[in-house]
């Protein structure tokens, strides 16, 4: 079952209810054209105990009501959050903070990298949810009982998920590594790193593909020891952009582009390993 709030009023009143929780679950319905053109059609959430409906084409001027989604004394749940934090910003104009994400969490326990939500409502509850309206018009209204029942059962599962891997990271100390990578997400989404920074390969093709090779073996080693995810840790990509500044502008230019628990699993075996070439 769902509360659809559709009016500033109720939406006024929610926002104080919301402000007293510790942590709510958090999705988004939404369409993008383009990009940078991306309109927020439907904003569900769990707060534990009910599932809201938020129309926000009906509510189209947020302002002062939703301040429950940038309180800082409030988590919010989400499973892969990019595109809904983009979402909310283009209906509120404001960045959010204090998230938690189910996806990049369940990575850094040696689960899968990209699994999507329902998939890890199945693995991890043991409960297979509707996929029907996944390619569905959120903008049309009005909308179908098919898709309201749908957008609350994507918050249904989110604090379930939250506290089980919360209480994971917690004894496996990884909390602060998950907390990093949020922190830097939101900020690469919302100011986004100059393209110039990866430099350029000062070796050749051929012993730039040694070297990869060899720092993948070591991103592997480390994945396996410390039991994350090793796409989640280094994608190659990200090794391939990394070595690139680390031989054009150097080590240490380098380690600013990452995290600080990336630096701190690597850099030795890199330092060792550079100092071949």
């Amino acid at each position: 079952m769902y509360t659809y709030i559709e009016t500033v009023e109720d939406l006024s009143f929610l926002n104080k209810e919301l402000l007293e929780k510790s942590y709510l679950g958090v999705d988004t319905e939404f369409r993008r054209t383009t990009k940078d053109n991306m309109r927020l059609a439907l904003l569900q959430i769990n707060d534990g105990e009910e599932i809201y409906l938020i129309d926000t084409i009906l509510i189209d001027h947020p302002d002062n009501v939703s301040d429950f989604l940038f309180s800082n004394d409030v988590t919010k749940i989400f499973h892969s959050c990019k595109e809904d934090l983009e979402a909310v910003y283009s209906w509120t104009g404001r960045v959010m903070e204090n998230i938690f994400d189910t996806q990049l969490a369940n990575a850094f326990i040696d689960g899968q990298y990209s699994i999507g939500y329902q998939g890890l409502v199945e693995e991890r509850l043991d409960i297979i949810l509707d996929k029907n309206e996944t390619r569905s018009n959120w903008i049309r209204r009005p909308l179908t009982e098919s898709q309201l029942n749908y957008a609350a059962s994507d918050v249904q599962y989110l604090i379930h998920l939250y506290e089980e891997l919360q209480k994971e990271l917690a004894e496996s100390n990884k909390i602060d590594w998950l907390y990093e990578d949020l922190q830097h997400l939101v900020s690469s989404t919302f100011e986004p790193l100059s393209s110039s920074i990866e430099g350029r390969s000062m070796i050749s093709k051929s012993e730039e593909r040694n070297l990869l090779n060899k720092f993948n073996e070591i991103i592997i080693n480390i994945s396996t020891r410390e039991r994350i995810n090793s796409t989640l840790f280094f994608s190659k990509k990200n090794q391939k952009d990394f070595i690139r500044v680390a031989l054009g502008k150097g080590l240490e230019e380098a380690f600013q582009t990452i995290t600080l628990w990336r630096k701190e699993l690597i850099q030795d075996s890199l330092r060792n390993l550079l100092l071949q070439y």
